[in-house]
């Protein structure tokens, strides 16, 4: 009965650890890292939030930084600035229903960001500020569900009445006399029972009744194992279940039963103080409940009562950057973030569906090797893989214990493995492994016996392997074992003459030299696939062999590298060089799909088909879903999680519960093509910079072309002398920004949409004065479009000679002109008029005088002056 017990006992131990090992391994999780030399003002990040415009807020204890995905834009402390931040440790930050952003900080309250000026506003304790608090340090802000504000002080509860411009401080009234320390509050926490929470540093939990302005108070009492765990509240949330979940510096994690008034403590490692401090918990909505400490962070589940630990590693670019975590958020997407002592730090949690197998030395919970080429599932253990790397031999990987065990070449041992470098595996019906190496001819492995055999290409021995370099292996239903090797042919292992035949040279058919891909299909052919872009097909029943050459005009540099047949009898071929290839069974016909199709790559290594049909294509530059039905593929990249961008012939497996595998020169990247979504965010757009011949523009610069920032500006005026500009934007989705896309246009200029990739810049040149309207849309790294995206409406002013004004001026001008010219010409005209009548007087004058009573006149003195005087006359 004892040895019955105690089996019982080591069994349930057993499985408690492997539970927990699964459940560890339920998360492979990458962390991106953002820090000073990133443009973080400080490494200390101590509170993180995303405004309802899409940006990201980090308060860190040198200054507040916004982040758009690509750059950090720092607010700092700086004496000589009136409207700047108060101080420079920042602990809160919040957004109230309005869109306030208020910021809480060490040493100089609390702060509203006038967004308009990119200002602040202080509201502290001295007498001197317009709305005065009971202490100089927020260390939380909670804004509840009927619009009011609490803050989290050094001197208790502070009620900020925005309204009438007051403050109500509220603590115990057994504190009232107490030291000021003994009023520190931490942390303020609304749950959605409408319980105002408040964790104070020495105190321990109050809960505030706000109609009765009275406190129930929870602390550590050390004779009650059911009471808070330590009076040093750091942390509240209340999850999607409704738990209380209390975080302390000493006791551990704390969950509060709301019935019986008692608390369970836990603790993800025991008789550990770093561990002990919970410093922030989050429910990221997907069933996880993640803690941060002092040790580092962890997924609880709160089932099990188990934690799975992430902790900094500093032979993993991709852990933790530093274990001592200060803050934990999730963004809209449902991403999260970890603010540490070393910067800040970024979970895709899509990434996590795609879980990778990576090398490192002299750690069995690791490849040895990280090239791999070669991957099978175990027949014997279901889910357990055997591995083929270029340098570390033949890896077992053990998935329940996580743990690999390595087989390699030993100089000493005549049954070792022959080479290190291996291409390709094949178990056999008996459960045996059949293992193609470079150099090293074909290996068989003895399950039982742990020991090797080697094949090798005796010159003088036509009856041994055709040549040593083994690049594809088949067991067809016959039981026969083909091998394909590089520039030596094709051959069939006789295992009852425990010879090789030489498969072309036994039915005198044309060599294929080198064999890089068989396949059996659903009527017992074999598909062999070689280079030079030849397929053959042996027909055994029928015992004729046909050959079909790919449809490329470069055949010297293609190879057949991956055979997949579907259930139509088709088959789709993975090629170097003219990427993948439709064969139509009973046309015999071929279609392409290469880069000109929008592949990202014309090499593809390997081909699987998930449920859905859709089929997974390895290569040299991503990983590919790809729709047989249109055409189309969507491609994973390296930052999507996987193991890096190319991939490696021979590398790929899908196991009887449908997990995919494929290896590549950075490891393994495994999944299961149902987890596997595309991001549905639809990111927010905004403008980030105005640059004016390629400078940027401050807000009230020297033109003051900018009185608020370019993203909350909607109508932007420009001078004909700004004859070149540009907007820099972005789209504030953080899941592998690299791969977010944009498109822009200027209406009233551009006649269509600047399709521009990953670019986030847009310039013009000497545009005509006018009025035009900016726009740019993006979509995130799935391809989902803000078609919305921003606008921003542009003047461009025309210089003073093309204005109205001058316009109307010169018109006025040459009127007047005209009009002088006319009156000069009417003077002119009445002038010659006037001489002319003058002209004519005088000759009617002359006609006047020149009548007969004139002449008879003259005549008659004329006469008179000769009578009276001759001489004179």
């Amino acid at each position: 009965m004892k040895r019955f017990i105690a089996g019982a006992c080591s069994f349930f131990s057993a499985f408690l650890l492997l539970s927990a090992l699964l459940h560890a391994q339920q998360h492979d999780l990458k962390f991106e890292h953002f820090s000073i030399d990133d443009g973080l003002s400080h490494s200390k990040v101590n509170c993180i939030f995303q405004d309802n415009r899409g940006f990201l807020w980090v308060g860190t204890n040198e200054g507040l930084n916004k982040f758009d995905g690509y750059e950090f834009t720092v607010f700092r402390w700086r004496p000589e600035n009136p409207k700047g931040l108060s101080a420079q440790i920042i602990r809160a930050v919040v957004q109230d229903r309005d869109g306030n952003l208020w910021i809480g900080t060490e040493g100089d309250g609390v702060n509203l960001f006038e967004r308009d000026t990119e200002s602040f506003r202080h509201f502290t304790s001295d007498s001197s500020s317009e709305i005065r608090l009971s202490s100089h340090d927020v260390n939380s802000i909670c804004e509840d569900t009927d619009g009011n504000l609490w803050l989290g002080t050094g001197n208790g509860l502070d009620l900020f009445d925005r309204r009438n411009r007051a403050v109500r401080n509220y603590f115990p009234a057994r504190l009232e006399n107490a030291r000021p320390r003994t009023k520190i509050v931490n942390v303020v926490y609304e749950d959605r029972q409408h319980n105002l929470w408040v964790g104070t540093q020495n105190s321990g939990l109050w809960l505030f009744d706000r109609e009765q302005e009275s406190f129930t108070c929870y602390e550590y009492d050390e004779r009650d194992p059911r009471s808070l765990g330590d009076n040093d509240v750091r942390s509240l949330h209340e999850d999607t279940r409704g738990n209380l979940w209390i975080g302390t510096t000493f006791g551990g994690l704390n969950l509060f039963d709301r019935e019986k008034k008692t608390f369970q403590r836990f603790f993800a490692e025991k008789n550990d103080a770093e561990g002990a401090t919970i410093r922030a918990i989050l429910d990221d909505g997907q069933g996880n409940l993640w803690v941060g400490d002092r040790d580092g962070l962890h997924c609880f589940d709160r089932d099990a009562h188990r934690f799975s630990n992430y902790r900094h590693d500093p032979n993993d670019p991709y852990s933790l950057s530093h274990n001592s975590v200060q803050c934990i958020f999730k963004d809209a997407k449902g991403d999260l973030w970890i603010g540490t002592r070393d910067g800040l730090n970024f979970i895709n949690m899509d990434k996590s569906n795609f879980k990778h197998y990576q090398a490192k030395a002299h750690d069995r919970r690791f490849l040895n090797n990280k090239v791999v080429y070669a991957l099978l599932e175990d027949s014997a253990v279901r889910g357990n893989l055997w591995i083929g790397t270029e340098e570390g031999g033949l890896n077992y990987l053990d998935r329940k214990r996580n743990e690999f065990t390595y087989y390699k070449h030993d100089n000493r041992n005549p049954a070792s493995l022959s080479v290190n470098n291996l291409k390709t595996l094949l178990e056999d019906r008996d459960g045996n492994l059949w293992i193609g190496t470079f150099q090293g001819g074909l290996n068989f492995f003895d399950r039982k016996t742990q020991r090797f055999s080697h094949y090798l290409n005796r010159p003088h021995d036509p009856t041994s392997l055709a040549g040593n370099d083994v690049m594809a292996l088949l067991q067809d239903r016959d039981g026969e074992i083909w091998v394909g090797t590089f520039e030596n042919g094709l051959d069939i292992w006789d295992k009852p003459a425990r010879r090789f035949r030489h498969f072309f040279a036994e039915h005198n058919l044309p060599s294929y030299r080198t064999i890089t891909a068989l396949l059996q299909d659903q009527q017992g052919r074999i598909w062999i696939g070689s280079n030079r872009g030849r397929l053959g097909c042996w027909d055994k029943a029928q015992r004729k062999f046909k050959e079909y050459q790919l449809p490329t005009s470069n055949i010297v540099t293609i190879a057949i590298r991956a055979l997949l047949e579907d259930e139509s009898g088709n088959l789709w071929i993975g090629t170097t060089g003219s990427g993948l290839l439709f064969f139509d069974g009973k046309e015999e016909t071929f279609k392409a799909f290469t880069m000109q199709e929008g592949l990202p790559s014309n090499i593809i290594y390997g081909i699987l088909r998930d449920e859905q049909k859709q089929l997974w294509l390895s290569s040299t530059n991503g990983l590919i879903k790809f729709d047989p039905r249109t055409g189309k593929g969507k491609t994973y990249f390296k930052e999507n999680g996987l193991q890096s961008n190319q991939f490696c012939y021979n590398a790929f497996l899908k196991t009887r519960d449908g997990e995919m595998f494929f290896g590549g020169i950075n490891g393994i990247t495994a999944f299961y093509p149902e987890n596997i979504r595309d991001n549905a965010y639809v990111p927010p757009v905004v403008i980030t910079h105005l640059n004016v011949f390629n400078r940027p523009v401050e807000i009230g610069g020297a033109e003051n072309l900018l009185r608020a920032p370019i993203s909350e500006t909607k109508e932007l005026t420009l001078s004909y002398r700004h004859s070149v500009f540009s907007f820099e934007f972005a789209a504030l989705n953080y899941a592998t920004s690299s791969q977010n896309q944009y498109a822009y246009k200027m209406e009233g200029f551009d006649k269509d949409w600047n399709w521009v990739g990953n670019r986030r810049l847009a310039t013009y040149t000497n545009l005509n004065p006018g009025n035009y309207t900016f726009r740019v849309k993006a979509a995130n790294n799935d391809g989902v479009w803000n078609e919305e995206g921003a606008a921003l409406k542009i003047t461009i002013t025309p210089p003073f000679w093309q204005a109205w004004w001058f316009k109307l001026l010169g018109v006025a001008v040459v009127l007047l002109i005209i009009k002088h010219l006319y009156d000069y010409q009417k003077q002119k005209r009445n002038a010659l008029e006037a001489k002319a009548l003058a002209n004519l007087s005088q000759l009617k004058l002359l006609r006047y005088q020149m009548n007969p009573h004139f002449l008879f006149n003259a005549h008659n003195s004329i006469r008179s002056m000769i009578l009276l005087d001759k001489e004179r006359a």
